[in-house]
C-alpha cells in the first residue's frame, strides 16, 4: 500500500485531474500531440542525451537488451493480432500498443519516486531507445495499417525524434556539448515534454471514456493488458541479467519494461488514423490496471 500511495499513485492523481478539467475545457487533442510528437519529444530526448553521464558501453547494453525484447514482443503480438483476426488498422494499434511502455511521461516520476537520481539516469537511457524505437518501428507499424512499405518508409523518415537522437548521440561520441543559449532552449523544451504528455494522457482517458465500449475490441484488449503488464517485465526480468547490467540498471530496466501502453500509441493511431479508439482504450486499460501491477511488481523489486 505504501508504494502504491508515494511512487504510483501522485502520477495518476495529475491524469484524473486533467482528466476532470478536460469536461469543462475541451481542448484540442489533435494539436496538443502534434506539439508533443514534433516539439516536446525530439527537444526531451536530445537533452536527455546530451545531459546522461552514463557510459556508451551501458547505453549500447541496454538499448540490445530493449532491441530483444522489442523483437520478441513484436512476434507474440504479431501472432496474436493473426488469431484474433484483427483487420489491418486494429492490428497496428494493437501491435504498437504491446511493444511500446509509457517510459517516459510515467516510466520517468515512478522511477525516481522509487529509485531516485541515479535510477531516473538509467531510466533516461531506456526512454531514449524506446523513444528511437517509437519513432521508427512504431511509426512504420501505424503508417503500415493504411499506407503501403514505401509510404510507411517515408513517414518514419520525417519524423524529428529520430534526428534528435542521433544529434544526441554523435554529440556524446564526439565528447561536445551544445552552446549554452541552444542547450538551456532545449532543456526548457523537454522540461515541458512530461507534463504535456500527461495532459495528453488525461484527455485520451476522458475520450475513452466516452467512447462506447466495443465488444469485439475485449479479446484484443484483454491480451494487450496482459503482454504490456505482465508478459513485458517478465521476459525482461529473464532476458536482462544476461547483459552484465548493475543491479539498479537491471531493476530500472523491468519496471521501464512493466509500464503500461504509452501515450503516443495514441498519437501516432491519431496521426496515422490507425484505429484511434483501440488504441485509446488500451492506453485507458492498462493505465488503471497498472496501479495493481505496478504496486506489486515494486514491492518485489525494492526487496531484491
Amino acid at each position: 500500500m505504501t508504494t502504491l500511495l508515494t511512487i504510483v499513485l501522485p502520477v495518476f492523481l495529475v491524469v484524473l485531474f486533467v482528466a476532470g478539467m478536460q469536461a469543462s475545457l475541451q481542448l484540442d487533442i489533435q494539436t496538443i500531440s502534434r506539439l508533443s510528437f514534433y516539439i516536446l519529444s525530439p527537444a526531451l530526448v536530445l537533452d536527455a542525451l546530451v545531459r546522461s553521464t552514463i557510459g556508451g558501453r551501458t547505453f549500447l547494453l541496454v538499448a540490445a537488451a530493449l532491441c530483444l525484447l522489442t523483437v520478441l514482443l513484436w512476434g507474440i503480438a504479431a501472432l496474436g493480432a493473426r488469431v484474433l483476426r484483427l483487420p489491418p488498422p486494429t492490428a497496428a494499434a494493437f501491435i504498437v500498443a504491446a511493444l511500446i511502455p509509457n517510459a517516459g511521461n510515467y516510466g520517468l516520476p515512478v522511477t525516481f519516486f522509487a529509485f531516485g537520481e541515479e535510477g531516473v539516469a538509467y531510466a533516461s537511457v531506456y526512454m531514449t531507445i524506446s523513444a528511437i524505437i517509437t519513432s521508427t518501428l512504431a511509426v512504420y507499424l501505424s503508417a503500415r495499417g493504411r499506407a503501403g512499405v514505401r509510404q510507411a518508409i517515408h513517414r518514419v523518415v520525417r519524423v524529428p525524434v529520430v534526428y534528435a537522437a542521433c544529434a544526441g548521440l554523435l554529440l556524446g561520441a564526439l565528447h561536445l556539448t551544445l552552446p549554452t543559449p541552444v542547450a538551456r532552449a532545449v532543456h526548457l523544451l523537454g522540461q515541458a515534454a512530461v507534463p504535456v504528455m500527461l495532459v495528453i494522457l488525461g484527455i485520451q482517458l476522458l475520450n475513452a471514456m466516452r467512447n462506447p465500449f466495443r465488444a469485439e475490441h475485449a479479446p484484443a484488449l484483454t491480451l494487450v493488458s496482459g503482454l504490456r503488464l505482465i508478459g513485458a517485465p517478465t521476459l525482461a526480468a529473464l532476458i536482462v541479467p544476461f547483459f552484465g547490467l548493475s543491479p539498479l540498471a537491471v531493476a530500472v530496466f523491468v519496471l521501464e519494461s512493466a509500464m503500461p501502453v504509452a501515450v503516443n500509441t495514441t498519437i501516432l493511431a491519431i496521426e496515422f488514423d490507425s484505429d484511434p479508439i483501440f488504441a485509446t482504450l488500451a492506453v485507458m486499460t492498462t493505465t488503471v490496471a497498472s496501479l495493481l501491477t505496478l504496486a506489486l511488481l515494486l514491492n518485489w523489486l525494492l526487496q531484491t
